[in-house]
């Protein structure tokens, strides 16, 4: 008793023993998300990675669900570093009783979302460089059609006169050795470097690398199945012996009330030792599956996107454009179709995360499965007042290359208009409302329950969101 009760007093006198510590300014920041689907008549499409079903019937469906995030920064007072830790609360919905959205609200539902310290690299600004270093999980911003999400890494910001540079180091899969049968498994990494050129109010331009390798070290008859619903770096693994480069160029430049973004990239490298599965897999069963290739293949593929846009006044009019090259023969040993590695596209309400409950989607990724995507959009969007804006958007939407099944094909995705409304009640509390209409073309037949050539169904969704951000 007499050594536990010391125990404690030694403790107590450390704990207030006066220490040295330097000042720190800590903000606390918080988004705190309420999002509801108000309807929709087809809730079986919005499955994530292209497993959505389009039902000969109605499938109506309304939910509510939030979706928090709070962050502390604390920097200290001559800002050489800061510290980021983030945490979320994610698409938890009304009533999801295993998650502690039922009764008591009693679960296991919180995930950390960053974590990361960011300093200066001292002494580089004697030679006029302003260099900062991040280690940890923290936002990854290689492309936005490319790479543009959370991860693990050490990455390096920093400005020279009218450039700006970035490298960065990203370890996206781990691999732990601890078996005889894992020795030679290598980790997935990726190398980027970035370098723009800025031209002065917002405008710059520049170029980028990414290098992305892993090996998995095994036959492909011993790696999982890839299939065409997984093209998309992150969901490789150690299924595949990875070497693949993208090389890019982008930018952004305003002239007068007009206004232009541009991304062009190129792969280019080997996947091998990989067992691909083109077609894609049932949500419930595996009726519909399509055939396969094991083996060693050579990447080539593309990406291009431009924006034009004019402003007058409350009104911004965009015209956007993107392709993305798609595999167009499952026969050959050439893969054509343009691999992105984590990514968030809300272009579409209907087909991509434009939905307000964007956790429940058809597909992130600016292409279908590996075929491709061409869109044309025209949007409109309208600062009505100080607290009010709203727009429209029509868009007619492709793959690349056609999506066949049985003995059908079609690359018409087919066309959809968006509107949106959003008012801002108090600072910081916005409201607002989003609906899109789908007029199904013949590709999105291959998604239907009975599917016969032709598209039989129209989708139509409508989503809502009170949002507060501090």
């Amino acid at each position: 008793m007499q050594c536990r009760l010391l125990k404690l007093v030694l403790l107590f006198a450390v704990i207030c023993l006066p220490v040295p510590v330097k000042a720190i300014q800590l903000e606390m920041h918080g988004d705190m998300n309420h999002r509801f689907q108000l309807y929709t008549n087809q809730n079986a499409f919005f499955v994530a990675e292209h497993k959505g079903r389009i039902s000969d019937k109605d499938l109506e469906d309304t939910f509510g669900e939030i979706k928090y995030r709070f962050w502390f920064e604390g920097t200290s007072d001559d800002e050489n570093v800061k510290a980021v830790y983030a945490w979320e609360v994610g698409g938890l919905r009304f009533g999801e009783r295993d998650k502690g959205g039922g009764y008591s609200g009693d679960g296991v539902n919180l995930e950390t979302r960053w974590g990361y310290i960011d300093f200066r690299l001292p002494g580089l600004d004697t030679y006029g460089f302003d260099t900062r270093t991040r280690i940890g999980l923290q936002p990854v911003d290689v492309n936005y059609w490319l790479w543009n999400e959370t991860a693990m890494g050490v990455l390096f910001n920093g400005s020279h006169n009218a450039f700006d540079y970035h490298l960065g180091w990203i370890r996206g899969y781990e691999v732990n050795v601890i078996r005889d049968d894992d020795e030679g498994l290598r980790d997935e990494d990726a190398f980027y470097g970035k370098v723009y050129y800025n031209f002065g109010d917002g405008n710059k331009a520049g170029f980028f690398v990414l290098y992305q390798t892993s090996d998995a070290d095994r036959d492909a008859e011993l790696n999982d199945e890839i299939t065409s619903q997984l093209w998309e770096v992150k969901y490789f693994q150690d299924n595949a012996d990875l070497n693949v480069a993208t090389l890019g160029l982008d930018g952004k430049y305003k002239f007068g009330n007009f206004f232009t973004n541009w991304d062009l990239m190129y792969q280019t490298g080997k996947i091998k030792d990989a067992n691909f599965v083109d077609g894609f897999t049932n949500a419930v069963n595996d009726e519909y599956r399509f055939g396969g290739r094991s083996g060693n293949f050579d990447v080539s593929a593309y990406f291009m996107h431009f924006d034009l846009g004019y402003n007058l006044r409350d009104v911004k009019v965009t015209y956007r454009f993107w392709y993305a090259s798609g595999d167009d023969d499952p026969n050959d040993d050439d893969f054509n179709g343009f691999l992105a590695t984590d990514v968030d596209i809300f272009d579409s309400i209907v087909l991509f995360e434009g939905g307000y409950t964007d956790d429940d989607y058809f597909t992130e990724r600016p292409y279908i499965m590996d075929k491709g995507f061409i869109m044309n959009k025209l949007s409109l969007d309208y600062q009505a007042t100080e607290k009010l804006k709203t727009g429209l958007a029509g868009m007619y939407m492709m793959t690349a290359e056609d999506l066949e099944y049985e003995n059908h094909k079609s690359d018409e995705i087919g066309f959809e208009i968006d509107g949106y409304t959003e008012y801002e009640i108090y600072k910081g509390l916005k409201i607002a409302l989003n609906a899109g209409y789908l007029i199904g073309g013949d590709a999105l037949d291959m998604f239907e329950e009975d599917p016969d050539g032709e598209s039989d169904e129209n989708i139509f969704r409508t989503t809502m969101r009170v949002r507060y951000a501090f």
